[in-house]
């Protein structure tokens, strides 16, 4: 079966450079990437632990350093959306009044996760309790997003099972869709960014 020799190339490839592709693939898009690294730890091609472990680890550095971009630039950077300073003012509100949940709160926040921190650190949150917090939610949204992927995995595979030979190309179309949706939703954050400005 044709099939056989590209499904061995892709678990060849995600067995010896898996994590370096979710490493990356963090820094570009995020829950998709997870969900399919947990898809992968689930049919034997990497770790789940690990793979939780690297994307709270990269997370959390993310959320860092757009923390203290936000801390050190943040109300220049914040400026760029002048029809958001109504909303910026709020969340600076919330931020005081709730600092654990908005932390918490951003990082599952789908749109909120680059702007968040910065506002964040413009606020004057102190850095520690920011880290920690973000530590916090880092660990919680890896943890979710690929056991969501590893789970999902058992039942795709009962289903993909029963498919027989489509197994391969309904994987492919699934992880085509999955990716075609996280362009579609960049695309769409990208113009309204755009026209924000």
């Amino acid at each position: 079966m044709e099939s056989q020799p590209l499904l061995a190339s892709v678990q060849h490839l995600l067995q010896t450079q898996g994590y370096a592709f979710l490493v990356l693939g963090l820094v570009i898009e995020g829950e998709t990437v997870v969900l399919l690294a947990g898809f992968a730890a689930h049919l034997g091609w990497m770790r789940l632990p690990v793979v939780i472990g690297i994307a709270a680890a990269v997370t959390w550095l993310m959320d860092q350093s757009m923390f203290w971009l936000g801390r050190w630039k943040g109300e220049a950077v914040l400026s760029r959306w002048p029809r958001m300073a109504a909303s910026i003012g709020r969340a600076h509100g919330l931020i005081e009044q709730y600092p654990h949940a908005s932390v918490i709160g951003v990082r599952f926040a789908y749109g909120l996760r680059t702007v968040g921190p910065i506002v964040i650190g413009a606020s004057g949150l102190p850095a520690i309790q920011y880290a920690a917090l973000s530590a916090v939610a880092a660990s919680l949204w890896a943890a979710l997003f690929a056991s969501l992927g590893f789970y999902f995995g058992a039942a795709a595979e009962q289903v993909l099972a029963r498919a027989g030979r489509a197994q391969l190309g309904l994987l492919a179309l699934l992880a085509v869709a999955v990716l075609a949706g996280a362009w579609w939703r960049r695309r769409r954050a990208a113009a309204a960014g755009r026209a924000d400005s």
